[in-house]
């Protein structure tokens, strides 16, 4: 098994082994532009919030520079596992910290990739993300909107989106995650015939962009991406007043079945498995009911 030490947020690795990400200048090679959430929802993201998403990017980026070996998978497949230890800078160390978090983080992620995760959450010197100069008084604002849904532009969630946009008369909020601009014009234009066809009241569409800057990707599964994807549904759906959002997917594929006698647990895709759903539902649990106690502590101390 191939080990890596990934720090986060630096722009030199204090180990000359160590693999560097950062989300900002200067060394910054990671591209994370949350400002589309903000100008969308018409607020700021919570900063607990910001924290996610950055250790969605971090983990969804760090899974694409870092190989799993041949595609052969010789010697019975041992590079195909990877030791990931991460240490990441975030604004709200006593949250990530706990071990509810970090045992859950690691437990899904590691069913979901095939991978081991270690996790070392510091507090951040200096945020990356500032809260929009647009909106400086807002925190977050409720969109009118009866689903969040993930909209990756491919047949599941475009079929998904039309059952519950067209069948079903839904309005529907639609979180697309794009690394490419090939991605986003395919996402956007499955939208604008939404839209022509008279459902532009039903549709709304958020569009986020995560990706490697400069770096080419050694590694195409992309495992890790519907834990980014995840993590863009929380904080929209956080910010609409909703508890939950919808990911569609197919449900034969979800419940993992071998699809060769060698493409077995994590080379066959465990995107929306329930063992991984039932992770991600977790977290979600956890972090909206900090997002609660922390909305009503200012009220009291307000008050």
């Amino acid at each position: 098994m191939k080990q890596y030490v990934i720090e986060c947020g630096v722009a030199v690795p204090s180990d000359s082994n160590a693999i560097v990400l950062n989300v900002a200048d200067p060394g910054k090679n990671v591209n994370l532009r949350i400002d589309y959430i903000s100008r969308s929802m018409l607020g700021n993201v919570p900063e607990l919030l910001i924290d996610l998403l950055e250790v969605a990017a971090y983990v969804y980026c760090a899974d694409q520079r870092l190989t799993r070996g041949s595609p052969k998978l010789t010697n019975f497949g041992q590079d195909w596992r990877r030791s990931l230890s991460f240490t990441i800078p975030v604004r709200y160390p006593e949250v990530w910290q706990s071990p509810t978090v970090t045992e859950t983080l690691a437990e899904t992620l590691g069913f979901l990739s095939d991978d081991s995760y270690e996790f070392n959450f510091r507090r951040a010197e200096g945020p990356f993300q500032p809260r929009e100069l647009y909106f400086p008084e807002l925190i977050d604002v409720s969109q009118e909107s009866d689903e969040v849904a993930l909209f990756s532009g491919g047949v599941d969630s475009f079929a998904g989106a039309l059952n519950d946009i067209v069948t079903l008369e839904k309005s529907v909020t639609l979180v697309g995650h794009h690394s490419s601009s090939k991605v986003r014009n395919t996402q956007e234009a499955l939208i604008q015939e939404l839209k022509q066809r008279g459902f532009a009241r039903r549709v709304s569409y958020v569009p986020v962009w995560v990706s490697n800057e400069n770096a080419r990707a050694a590694e195409y599964t992309q495992r890790t991406r519907s834990f980014l994807f995840a993590s863009l549904g929380l904080v929209i759906a956080q910010m609409s007043g909703k508890n939950r959002f919808s990911f569609y997917e197919n449900g034969v594929v979800s419940i993992n079945p071998p699809l060769a006698g060698d493409v077995i647990g994590g080379r066959a895709t465990r995107t929306t498995h329930p063992r991984v759903l039932r992770g991600f539902g977790a977290s979600r649990h956890f972090f909206r009911s900090f997002l609660i106690a922390r909305s009503r502590s200012r009220l009291l101390f307000s008050g």
